[in-house]
């Protein structure tokens, strides 16, 4: 299931989902992607994004990125293999959360990491898709009150393999 915020941001969706991944490279993606799909069949997280931080990260970095594309596909495009250790990983996107994003300190980073690490009901894509901690405390809310659907910071979709009996 596809749950996105508009009209346009789910026909970008379609277009990306069914486009061969070398041809997303040179499409130009000047919208805002307010969808983590987690995707099975192609190993990899699509995390959500604002257009206009792209282009930030872009105009800061040009000798790292060769375009805002190539910030989308280096920096938004992850492998599921990265995420393999679910403890490890809680414990590594907290800290990353608190360090890279937050610019708060590492014993803040250490803080929450610990707290997370052990936090079995939390996909660790989840907190990279989170662009700052109050997304991350929100979801955290939901999560422990059961109400995902109160979730509105980004929509959520797996996509999984259909399981052979």
């Amino acid at each position: 299931m596809v749950l996105c915020n508009s009209n346009n941001e789910t026909k970008l969706y379609d277009e990306i989902k069914n486009m061969p991944f070398d041809s997303i490279q040179n499409k130009d993606f000047a919208n805002d992607n307010s969808v983590l799909r987690i995707s099975e069949k192609e190993q990899k997280a699509f995390l959500p994004y604002k257009y206009k931080e792209i282009e930030e990260i872009y105009n800061n970095s040009k000798d790292l990125f060769s375009s805002t594309n190539d910030v989308i596909e280096k920096l938004y495009i992850l492998p599921l293999s990265n995420f393999k250790h679910s403890v490890f990983s809680r414990f590594r996107e907290a800290f990353n959360l608190i360090t890279r994003k937050e610019k708060g300190s590492i014993i803040t980073a250490l803080d929450l990491g610990l707290e997370l690490m052990f936090k079995y009901d939390l996909n660790p894509i989840i907190i990279a898709a989170c662009r700052n901690l109050d997304e991350l405390d929100i979801y955290l809310d939901c999560l422990e009150n059961n109400e995902l659907y109160d979730f509105k910071c980004f929509d959520i979709q797996f996509e999984v393999c259909p399981v052979n009996d």
